[in-house]
């Protein structure tokens, strides 16, 4: 009955006063109740109840014969018979008198109400009031000062009526420091807090649904480059932190020295105890939510008053605001927080045309510029180039430096002997870096995980190839990705990397031009290696959808994988 009443006063005032918040939009109102016309018209949703409403209740704009008519129906010249009751026999009217006829409708036909009379007045007639004053449609956020607010979009709309109890509470408690910082800033103060309680809101949240805006804003931020900002942003707007449950009513406090209380109670019920109590306690007034002071003797009076003036005392059973989305966001959501750590994962995809390149020069510095910044230069990039139908070049060197928030720098030699018309190849690369630090995460490749370190090895005599351990078990399939990051001063960048085998925790690299150096020097160059756990075709460019992916790396297969290495041949000195 409460639940009927409520979705006939709302649609009565929304046609009568034409109230500005649409329900419709608020309420996915799958419990509306059952009901009819004369006509055996099912008013089972809301918009047909609002304009079954509108048909009662006529605007001007409505057709004048119509409103005449509902006119005649309400003064009672066309009259439908919508039930019987209390049925006596056609004896018992044969053998009466016309005077008891008349007693017997005297009885049966009651006094006409309005609807508003007849809705009365229920703790649910109230519930419009509270959600616009209340703004129960809108999330929690805290302030800089960390305090709570109500958040500035509306956030959810609800899919079950709020189940609305009533209280009659009064009552008075200490409130005691609970936490570190808490018990630091007013360690030598506790709070007297006087509540009345007179409703209790319950918003469960299996009863609400996230607005269509809210959950088009969540999907757009986890798309984005910028994720964690993203959804930042979006929290701030539309709040941190869901209540499930609200209490209404009025609250008074008073903060007092430690010294003064008596910590041998924590709630006093009776309100002439409350009395006594802040008589021997020195207390003279107390202060609303808003700063307005109460006198001890005014306090009877003021919990009286608080039947008609009420107010939120009372957030409780809090979640996340994100909790009530559906969980496929929220996974999203939690796996983009676990992988915002201090682990490397890939920043960045992309691939860039070579077009103003001149074919005359032997070295070339390409600029790359990134579409959107990122928030550190601690970051490592790894590639190499492409042709046009999508082959790696192995006889063109790439590395990368110059880092920036902007961008970096390819650096490019081709070999002297190689025909390659470089204007038609592409550089295909990737950022490897801490989404923590850089704030840039790429949504493409996110499930990806990737491991990169460096490693210094010194150039041997008569050896080309020259193995790296690594501190976890290699497996199938895995992308292996080297540069060069220290070089001697008179190396010239075109030596190449090359995977010729690998174990289950080494690698065997084979390096071209080495003859350029005098080994006897014992040279050292260092190498970034970075591991990509899947094949790299898994990849996926982040700045050019047509491209189908990306074409970077060695993979570990079955026909270049070897039990053991054996030991390569060492110099006198290492020996």
């Amino acid at each position: 009955m409460d639940i009927l009443k409520f979705y006939l006063f709302q649609a009565y005032n929304k046609v009568k006063y034409s109230i500005e918040t649409q329900f419709n939009d608020l309420f996915a109102l799958n419990t509306l109740p059952k009901m009819e016309i004369l006509d055996k018209a099912k008013l089972d949703t809301y918009d047909k109840l609002i304009e079954w409403m509108k048909i009662l209740y006529p605007q001007n704009t409505l057709d004048k014969e119509l409103i005449n008519w509902i006119n005649t129906l309400f003064r009672g010249e066309i009259i439908d018979i919508i039930s019987y009751g209390n049925l006596i026999s056609t004896s018992q009217l044969r053998n009466g008198t016309l005077d008891s006829i008349k007693n017997y409708y005297n009885i049966q036909i009651k006094e006409k109400l309005s609807l508003k009379d007849w809705v009365g007045k229920a703790a649910y007639d109230n519930l419009i009031s509270w959600i616009i004053d209340f703004r129960l449609f809108y999330g929690l956020m805290t302030n800089q000062n960390y305090k709570i607010e109500i958040s500035k979009e509306i956030v959810i709309s609800f899919t079950e009526i709020p189940k609305i109890n009533l209280s009659d509470k009064s009552y008075l408690k200490i409130i005691k420091p609970s936490t570190k910082l808490e018990f630091s800033l007013i360690s030598n103060f506790n709070s007297i807090l006087v509540k009345c309680e007179r409703y209790e809101i319950l918003l469960d949240v299996n009863n609400v649904n996230p607005t269509e805006e809210f959950e088009q804003a969540i999907e757009k931020a986890l798309e984005s480059m910028n994720p964690l900002k993203e959804l930042q942003c979006i929290f701030n707007e539309y709040g941190q932190l869901f209540p499930q449950r609200i209490i209404l009513g009025r609250s008074l406090k008073i903060i007092l020295p430690n010294s003064s209380l008596n910590n041998t109670f924590e709630k006093v019920n009776d309100v002439d105890e409350i009395l006594k109590l802040l008589d021997n306690l020195n207390v003279s007034y107390l202060l609303t939510q808003k700063g307005k002071s109460v006198k001890k003797e005014n306090l009877s009076q003021w919990i009286d008053d608080t039947k008609n003036n009420l107010e939120i005392i009372e957030f409780d059973n809090i979640i996340p605001l994100y909790k009530i989305l559906k969980m496929e966001q929220q996974k999203k959501i939690e796996d983009i927080l676990n992988k915002f750590n201090d682990h490397n994962r890939i920043i960045m995809t992309g691939i860039t045309d070579l077009k103003d390149l001149d074919n005359d020069n032997v070295l070339h510095y390409k600029c790359i510029d990134l579409e959107i910044s990122l928030e550190d230069k601690n970051y490592e990039v790894f590639g190499s180039i492409i042709s046009e139908n999508n082959v790696r070049l192995d006889n063109v060197y790439v590395n990368f430096g110059l880092y920036d928030f902007n961008g970096f720098y390819a650096i490019i030699k081709k070999s002297k002997v190689s025909n390659i018309d470089l204007k038609e190849c592409y550089v295909s690369w990737m950022i490897v870096g801490k989404p923590s630090q850089l704030t840039v995460f790429s949504p493409n490749n996110r499930d990806l995980q990737v491991n990169y370190f460096k490693e210094s090895i010194k150039l041997q005599s008569n050896q080309l190839n020259y193995f790296i351990k690594t501190s976890f078990t290699l497996s199938e399939e895995y992308s292996i990705f080297a540069h060069a990051y220290d070089s001697p001063a008179n190396y010239e960048p075109d030596s190449i990397f090359e995977l010729v085998k690998w174990s289950n925790n080494s690698l065997d690299f084979q390096i071209t031009n080495s003859s350029q150096f005098n080994l006897d020097d014992g040279i050292n160059i260092g190498l970034n290696i970075c591991i990509l756990f899947t094949n790299y075709k898994d990849l996926k460019f982040d700045n050019n959808k047509e491209k189908e992916r990306l074409l970077i790396g060695h993979i570990l297969t079955k026909e270049n994988f070897v039990e053991c290495f054996s030991k390569p041949v060492e110099d006198e000195e290492n020996k």
